[in-house]
């Protein structure tokens, strides 16, 4: 009886260990959320232990902001801007218009991304 009770302890102590153990590689996210001059950002990152895994931001540009009145005008500024993610690897971007703002969504996957060629994109922040 007593070893039987010492390994059942022993097997309580490890799977206690093993699954205290996973819980540091966890992924998480946090949002932050702004207004900057018209403009609505909400950005997330996303986390295990210490290590920001990917960065997530949905934007909602007023046209106004960008001095445009219409949906083609805010095209003709905002669509050469939009092109300068589509060839960097790690990076994901949509860019949508609707009546009185364009919404842009950008994924930047941290493990994969070419940091280089981001920071060359003006208006960029990666850190």
């Amino acid at each position: 009886m007593k070893i039987s009770g010492k390994l059942l302890s022993t097997a309580l102590a490890s799977v206690l260990v093993f699954s205290l153990a996973g819980c540091g590689d966890k992924e998480e996210s946090k949002t932050f959320n702004a207004n900057l001059a018209g403009t609505e950002i909400s950005i997330t990152y996303t986390y295990k232990g210490d290590k920001i895994i990917k960065q997530t931001s949905e934007s909602k540009i007023s046209y106004a902001t960008v001095g445009a009145k219409t949906k083609e005008d805010a095209a003709k500024i905002l669509d050469p801007l939009s092109a300068k993610y589509k060839n960097i690897a790690g990076v994901e971007e949509k860019l949508t218009y609707e009546d009185t703002y364009a919404q842009e969504n950008v994924s930047v996957d941290m493990e994969k991304v070419d940091f280089k060629a981001l920071q060359q994109i003006s208006g960029t922040m990666v850190s």
